[in-house]
């Protein structure tokens, strides 16, 4: 899959920095593969408990 989400960001035009990062939470692509792809480091989203 890494390879496909490669080609859809960054040649296709069709996956943007949200849906990769998504493909990170979900286990599609590690984060060094988010890093590849994207250009910089992924960074997990916070998230706050009440």
């Amino acid at each position: 899959m890494f390879i496909t989400f490669k080609y859809a960001y960054q040649l296709w035009g069709t996956m943007h920095k949200p849906d990769i990062a998504a493909q990170v939470v979900k286990g599609s692509i590690t984060a060094d593969q988010y890093k590849t792809i994207v250009g910089e480091d992924y960074v997990a989203a916070e998230t706050t408990e009440e």
